[in-house]
């Protein structure tokens, strides 16, 4: 009995050790993040701007995979498949996983993501060509009016915010305009600086490199907008030009998540995960200068903070979704 007792002991032990050691030592590993999106657009962006500089805050390597296709839809069924232990982070943006939980309810639940930051919210901006002639938002409006069916959309997804925020404005005006379909934001741009389209819309930080070709019409969202000082509230400028029209104001919230489970099944893992991206984000100069550089957003709301206005993101664009 005495031995078995003891070897009853020294097991417990040994499994008390192994366990705080993996708290310990986490991560032994790389850790994954998985965009949803391909390469050069602004998720992949808010993703790479933090990759360089988390393995410090970690003291592991940092990775990053694209799996784009299917509007985000392909890169969040992989991020669901993975295991849940605090080694997989989703970055990703909202209400395009909004447009992807409202077309197919299976792949993930609002509930299913823990977020660990709101890193960069973007106002989406509508832009037109400079060679439309265009100089404000009532000279398309008339335009088109003119000409149904005659001018074009460039649309990087049914769920990005711009696209679904233009189309409620030309459905609410009344407005015949052609969408023609891309895939993601950088092919979108390259249409749109090529003189493929003659509008388009997008975050405003994403949309930077097409502003020597542009006029921008507006803002879906109140107040400045950064490196766009002509952009003025889409529905105060359609109050000014007599239309009796408001839309919905939003932006791209590109944000880091993570499993629901891994706060309840691994909490000291997850506070190690939210310390590492606290301190990256807040405090490592290196990247600050990084993300100032390259115009990447670098806000630290924290998760109470970024679960809190995602949960709001999300139920708006749903409603959003269902009426238009």
């Amino acid at each position: 009995m005495k031995n078995l007792i003891k070897i009853i002991s020294l097991f417990t032990l040994s499994c008390f050790v192994l366990i705080n050691q993996s708290v310990a030592d986490f991560p032994e590993k790389e850790i994954k993040v998985i965009v949803n999106y391909g390469a050069g657009g602004g998720v992949d962006r808010t993703a790479r701007s933090l990759q360089k500089f988390l393995p410090k805050a970690f003291g592991k390597t940092v990775i990053v995979e694209n799996h784009k296709g299917a509007g985000g839809k392909i890169g969040l069924k992989k991020f669901m498949a993975e295991p849940r232990d605090g080694y997989s982070i989703l970055t990703a943006f909202a209400p395009a996983t909004t447009y992807v939980k409202f077309k197919d309810p299976k792949v993930f639940n609002t509930n299913d993501l823990d977020i660990i930051n709101i890193q960069w919210v973007d106002p989406a901006i509508i832009i037109a060509r400079k060679d439309t002639g265009w100089k404000n938002i009532d000279d398309m409006i008339k335009a088109v009016k003119a000409n149904p069916g005659k001018y074009t959309f460039g649309s990087s997804g049914k769920g990005s915010v711009g696209p679904v925020l233009s189309r409620v404005l030309f459905k609410e005006l009344g407005l015949d305009i052609k969408m023609v379909p891309y895939k993601g934001g950088g092919k979108t741009r390259k249409a749109f600086i090529a003189g493929e389209v003659h509008m388009t819309a997008a975050g405003s930080g994403g949309a930077l490199k097409a502003k020597k070709h542009s006029v921008v019409l507006g803002s879906f969202m109140k107040g400045s907008v950064p490196g766009w000082d002509k952009a003025q509230p889409i529905n105060k400028l359609l109050k000014k030009y007599g239309y009796k029209v408001k839309v919905p104001y939003g932006g791209a919230y590109r944000f880091h998540a993570l499993h629901k489970d891994v706060k309840k099944n691994y909490p000291k893992r997850y506070k190690k995960i939210i310390s590492a991206y606290k301190k990256t984000t807040k405090s490592n100069k290196d990247f600050i200068a990084f993300a100032d550089k390259t115009k990447v957003g670098r806000d630290w709301l924290g998760p109470r903070k970024s679960n809190k206005l995602y949960r709001k993101v999300d139920k708006e664009f749903t409603d959003i979704m269902g009426k238009y």
